[in-house]
């Protein structure tokens, strides 16, 4: 968050990148057992770690403010239906109890 606030000098970039130099390549012993361990945790992710990256990616495509509105509106949407077929349920049960009882007030041969 705080980058938004952040003030870039473009002066002070171009100083840096002039400043720098290339770095010196790392020895093989290092490297070798870097990329040994880098590999067999790629082949051996767990369950967790699967997880975890996914609500990740959740999380970052949620954030923004388009999709808190689409989530809200599909929730909207979700609940008026819900809302209609429940009252349509309803609707159909008290008409078929009062076809019932106007029925067995019609019926005189019950009486």
């Amino acid at each position: 968050m705080f980058l938004f606030f952040m003030k870039n000098d473009p002066d002070d970039l171009d100083r840096l990148l002039q400043e720098w130099t290339a770095l010196p390549a790392p020895s093989g012993q290092l490297a070798s057992p870097v990329w040994q361990r880098i590999e067999s945790g790629d082949r051996r992710a767990s369950w967790f770690g699967n997880l975890t990256m996914l609500l990740r990616e959740l999380e970052m495509r949620f954030a923004r403010p388009h999709a808190i509105v689409a989530v809200v509106a599909v929730g909207l949407l979700v609940g008026v239906f819900f809302a209609e077929v429940r009252t349509r349920y309803n609707a159909t049960q008290i008409d078929a109890e009062m076809s019932a009882r106007y029925l067995s007030l019609l019926d005189v041969s019950h009486r």
